[in-house]
């Protein structure tokens, strides 16, 4: 177990992603930016803090990159589970941790907790397709949810997610069919050998 466990860096490399999100989330708490809308009407402010919300998602994708196939496909035990077991709990500790900072800014916990879930499904899922490219997904959805604009002025697109305000509840249910869509997709495609 501990053999795993440090082969897939969850001793160092994950407590080091979610310090680093944990204190950049906390950091930039009411740092607003506004990029243009190229295609829609209005632009959508967003907090920097949704950007940094990719830090946990790149780590998982990095986790699951630092695998041995040939060694872990002849071992006597399924190290899959352990896999979504790893991706799930460290996704959902994330949000925990940052539901947990509520006093801080509670509107922008609330949506940085959102979007990990999102951009971990989003690379999750991605990740038995496109190997270590898998942490494009999450960061093209950013982009485009940001230079895509909105309906009307702080109306952002139904799907977009991101930019959407924390109390919206279909962004809540979507960033949580996402997640776990992808790990399904983990359960289910997880390659079993060299790429």
């Amino acid at each position: 177990m501990i053999w795993w466990l440090r082969q897939r860096g969850a001793l160092g490399l994950l407590p080091g992603a979610l310090a680093a999100f944990v204190l950049s989330v906390g950091l930039t708490l009411d740092v607003v930016v506004v990029f243009p809308a190229f295609v829609g009407d209005f632009a959508v402010p967003t907090e920097l803090s949704n950007f940094l919300c990719l830090i946990p998602s790149v780590a998982l994708v990095v986790c699951l990159e630092r695998r041995l196939p040939s060694v872990e496909r002849s071992a006597v035990r399924r190290l899959d589970a352990r896999d979504v077991t790893l991706v799930a709990g460290f996704a959902l500790l994330v949000s925990v941790a940052a539901m947990a900072m509520s006093p801080l800014g509670p509107e922008a916990m609330v949506t940085a907790a959102r979007n990990n879930l999102l951009f971990c499904g989003l690379a999750v899922g991605a990740w038995p397709l496109l190997g270590h490219r898998a942490t494009l997904l999450p960061v093209f959805w950013m982009i485009h949810s940001m230079f895509l604009g909105g309906r009307s002025l702080n109306d952002p697109y139904p799907w977009v997610i991101v930019t959407e305000k924390a109390d919206v509840a279909h962004a809540a249910v979507g960033a949580a069919a996402v997640f776990l869509a992808g790990v399904c997709s983990l359960i289910f495609f997880a390659p079993r050998t060299d790429r």
